[in-house]
C-alpha cells in the first residue's frame, strides 16, 4: 500500500502564480482513474499540464456523462462576513458543507451594526426598522454590561442577551464546499425570494467560478422549488380546512405567546414503526448471519425484552462516550413536532444529517429567557420591542410578503419544526444536546426528546444522555443488569 499527499487546504496567500494552480486538475485527475491504467501521480501531471483539456474532461465527464461526484473533489474555502442572521440560515440549510459561524453565545456584538434589508431601504418601514432594531441593540448592551447580571450569570449572560437582537444582526462564517455543492447553493440562491440571498448567490460565483469554470458552470436560478411551492401553498390556503384544525384554547398543542418554547414539545409517537427495537436487533443479526432480512425479524420478534437487551449490552458496554451507534441503529427512524425559538433554531440546524422541516416565525410567540425577567425593567423593554416587531411583521408581510417581513423579528420568536433523524443520529445529538455545556434551550429541547424516545422505546434508549452523565448511566446501566441477572 502506498498513499501520497497529493492536496490540501492552504490560505490563498500561499498560492502558486500559476494557470494551473486550480482545484480541475484533481478533479480531472481523478476522473480518469475508473478509465486508465496509469498511476495517479500520472494522471495528476498530465492533467496539469494539459489544463484546457482537464477542463473539457470535466465538463464532458461531470455534465454530459452525469458523474457529478467528480466535483466533489475540487475543494473551496469561503469567507463570508457581515451576512444577517436570516441569511445564514439560507446558507447553513444546506447539508454537504462544512460551517463555523461567529456565535452570539460567546461574542458580544454591541458594536455590530445591524443590516437593513435592501427591499425596506427608501421605504416607510426603513425608519420604523431602524429605531426598533437600535432600541434592542441598546438593551441588550445595557444587559450585557449589567454588574449585577454579571455576577449572577457570569459567562452564561451572553447566551441569555443574545434574545434581544434582532434577524438583522450581522455575523460572519467560514465555509467549506465542494464544488458541486457549491453550484447548487449558487443555483439556488439566484432564484430566491430575498435580495440578499440573491446578492450572496451573485457574490460565491465571481469568487469562485473563475478559479473552477468546468465545475461551477450550471448556475442560473433554480426558481421551480419557489414557483411549485407557492402553488401548493395556494391549493392548501384554498383547499384546506387549516382554520378548523388550528389549535384551541385548553388544547395541548397552544403555546400562549412569551411562552417558553420548550414547554410543548415532541407530540405524538416518535417512530410509526409496529416493532423498532425489534428492527435494530433484526439488522445486528443480518449482518453476523448468513439469513435474509425476512428471517432475522422473526428471530428479532420472537424475542422478549431481556433477550433484545442481552444482545445489545455489548455495545452499550463497550463503545466509548464519543463513538457513534453501530450502523443497524439507523433501522429505526423517528419523528418529533415542536417549537423553537431563532436561537435554538442556529444550534438545531447545525445537525445536517437530519431531514428538518420549518414553519416560518411566529410574530405572536417568543422565548423569554431567565435574565429577562431579573428585572422588571429589563423584562417591561423587552416585550416592548417583541410586541414592536409582531405589529411591524404584520404591516410588512402584508405589504411586501412574508419573506421579507421575517427580517424584523428578533432571536426570541419561535417557529414549529418537524425533525426525523434515526436512533443512531438521535444518540449524536443528545450526546451533544443533553450535555451540561449545551446551551439552555436545546439542551432543554434534547432532554424532552430523550425522555420521549426512552417511553417508548426503553431497550435500544438504554444509553441515551449527554456525554457529562455517559459514565453515570453506563455504570448504573452494569449494575441493574447484573442484579436482576439479565445477562447470563
Amino acid at each position: 500500500m502506498r498513499v501520497t499527499l497529493a492536496g490540501a487546504t492552504l490560505d490563498r496567500r500561499f498560492w502558486k502564480d500559476d494557470r494551473a494552480a486550480t482545484p480541475e486538475t484533481i478533479s480531472a485527475a481523478y476522473a480518469r482513474i475508473s478509465h486508465s491504467p496509469k498511476g495517479l501521480q500520472e494522471l495528476r501531471d498530465e492533467a496539469v499540464e494539459q489544463l484546457d483539456r482537464s477542463r473539457r474532461s470535466n465538463e464532458s465527464i461531470v455534465y454530459k456523462m452525469g458523474h457529478s461526484s467528480i466535483a466533489e473533489h475540487a475543494v473551496f474555502n469561503l469567507d463570508i462576513e457581515e451576512c444577517s442572521r436570516l441569511l445564514v440560515e439560507f446558507i447553513e440549510s444546506h447539508r454537504l458543507a462544512s460551517y463555523t459561524e461567529r456565535s452570539q453565545r460567546y461574542v458580544f456584538f454591541g458594536d455590530r451594526a445591524f443590516q437593513i434589508p435592501k427591499e425596506l431601504l427608501d421605504t416607510e418601514f426603513e425608519k420604523e426598522l431602524r429605531d426598533l432594531d437600535g432600541d434592542r441593540l441598546d438593551l441588550y448592551t445595557e444587559m450585557s454590561a449589567d454588574r449585577e447580571m454579571v455576577d449572577k450569570f457570569g459567562e452564561l449572560l451572553l447566551e441569555q442577551t443574545r434574545y434581544v437582537l434582532g434577524l438583522t444582526c450581522p455575523t460572519d462564517l467560514g465555509m467549506t464546499v465542494n464544488a458541486r455543492e457549491l453550484e447548487h447553493i449558487i443555483s439556488a440562491g439566484a432564484a430566491h425570494p430575498l435580495e440578499e440571498v440573491r446578492s450572496l448567490s451573485e457574490k460565491l460565483l465571481e469568487t469562485s467560478s473563475h478559479l473552477a469554470p468546468s465545475l461551477i458552470k450550471y448556475t442560473g436560478g433554480a426558481d421551480h422549488a419557489y414557483k411549485a411551492r407557492e402553488e401548493v401553498r395556494e391549493y392548501v390556503r384554498t383547499h384546506l380546512d387549516i382554520e378548523g384544525k388550528k389549535e384551541v384554547a385548553g388544547d395541548e398543542l397552544t403555546v400562549p405567546k412569551g411562552i417558553r418554547s420548550t414547554d410543548m414539545v415532541c407530540q405524538g409517537t416518535p417512530c410509526c414503526s409496529d416493532d423498532p427495537e425489534a428492527e435494530v436487533v433484526a439488522s445486528m443479526i443480518f449482518e453476523l448471519s448468513d439469513l435474509s432480512m425476512h428471517r432475522c425479524r422473526e428471530l428479532a420478534r420472537e424475542m422478549d425484552d431481556g433477550q433484545l437487551l442481552e444482545l445489545l449490552m455489548p455495545i452499550f458496554e463497550g463503545y466509548p462516550q464519543h463513538a457513534s451507534m453501530p450502523r443497524s441503529f439507523e433501522m429505526m427512524d423517528l419523528t418529533f413536532d415542536f417549537d423553537i425559538s431563532a436561537t435554538g433554531y442556529a444550534q438545531l440546524k447545525r445537525h445536517r444529517m437530519v431531514t428538518l422541516l420549518v414553519q416560518a416565525y411566529d410574530p405572536n410567540r417568543w422565548e423569554t429567557p431567565e435574565a429577562i425577567l431579573e428585572k422588571a425593567g429589563y423584562a417591561a423593554r423587552y416585550w416592548d420591542l417583541q410586541e414592536r416587531g409582531k405589529d411591524l411583521h404584520g404591516r410588512i408581510a402584508a405589504r411586501m410578503g412574508e419573506h421579507v417581513a421575517q427580517y424584523v423579528l428578533s432571536n426570541a420568536n419561535v417557529r414549529r419544526v418537524v425533525i426525523k433523524l434515526n436512533m443512531r443520529e438521535l444518540y449524536h445529538f443528545a450526546r451533544l444536546r443533553s450535555d451540561v455545556h449545551a446551551q439552555k434551550e436545546i439542551r432543554d429541547i434534547s432532554g424532552r426528546l430523550v425522555e420521549r424516545a426512552i417511553r417508548h422505546y426503553p431497550i435500544v434508549c438504554k444509553m441515551l444522555c449527554g456525554k457529562d452523565r455517559y459514565c453515570e448511566v453506563k455504570e448504573d446501566l452494569k449494575e441493574r443488569a447484573c442484579s436482576t441477572n439479565t445477562i447470563k
